[in-house]
């Protein structure tokens, strides 16, 4: 009696085992289906990819969701403008691709934890902040190499050229480009002159300030300025002139860039996502 009570005590525990796995599984799910956006697309004139946390990648478009720790991509030739929940826009240039590492905003009542911070891994961004980029300093970032960009009130252009380490294994790690060209310059080459731009971070402030830090240094950039840091190394540095950044979407982005969640490229209905798992 004792060896079969004890079967029945082992399979009786195992299903309890099994049907709390198969709870906790459903739970994961359900969290997972309720995630909260954080934005949707306004406004695409090609390709637009995010690559969601859990791996799986799907085609936005028009009025398609932006979720927290989504990754998106453009492809050559491609702007897309993503309209956040603090009314903030941020536009992306062709070959970009850049990260939604976090994101938190709460409409209703100040919350001293809303913030949010982007991650450019490459390419370019034009970013307008919002609610939160007036609330406190560094309540809304943007990360590039080692450099953080403290937003702020703001509307500026940023632009990360990788080193060609940098590019070779960012396009082994994604695997979602078959074709990337690379805007690296060959040698040394100083800012503005017509080889292109070197490694490493550009902006260009339209209007009010931002703040560029790393540990060289921090260093101010105020409406009409350009900036530069190459490295972690070198603190970032105020240029002279234009150093050839050009960031120049369809002329529809235009009606579609002001910090409202009605943009929708001209009224176009929301569509259904295709996800690749």
């Amino acid at each position: 009696m004792a060896p079969a009570l004890s079967r029945m005590t082992t399979k009786r525990n195992f299903t309890v085992t099994r049907r709390g796995g198969l709870f906790a599984a459903l739970l994961l799910i359900g969290s997972a289906a309720s995630a909260e956006p954080v934005g949707s697309v306004g406004d695409a004139n090609g390709t637009l990819l995010a690559r969601a946390a859990s791996g799986s990648i799907k085609v936005l478009v028009v009025g398609s969701t932006v979720e927290r720790g989504d990754t998106l991509f453009t492809r050559e030739g491609t702007y897309a403008l993503v309209k956040l929940s603090d009314q903030s826009s941020v536009s992306l240039g062709p070959e970009t691709e850049l990260s939604v590492a976090t994101y938190s905003f709460h409409e209703a009542a100040e919350d001293p934890k809303d913030s949010a911070a982007l991650k450019l891994a490459r390419g370019q961004v034009r970013i307008s902040s919002g609610i939160l980029g007036a609330r406190h300093p560094n309540s809304f970032t943007l990360s590039a190499g080692a450099t953080t960009v403290d937003i702020g009130r703001s509307t500026f252009i940023a632009e990360f050229v990788e080193s060609r380490a940098m590019a070779i294994i960012g396009a082994h790690a994604t695997g979602i480009y078959r074709n990337v060209s690379w805007h690296l310059a060959q040698g040394p080459v100083i800012p503005g002159n017509n080889s292109g731009l070197q490694p490493g971070l550009y902006v260009q402030v339209l209007d009010g300030m931002v703040h560029l830090t790393n540990s060289g240094g921090t260093q101010s950039f105020s409406a009409g300025q350009f900036g530069f840091t190459p490295s972690f190394q070198q603190p970032p540095i105020i240029l002279p002139h234009n150093p050839g950044l050009q960031f120049n979407p369809p002329p529809s982005f235009s009606s579609t860039t002001g910090g409202t969640q009605n943009g929708n490229g001209g009224g176009k209905p929301a569509a259904v996502d295709c996800v690749v798992r």
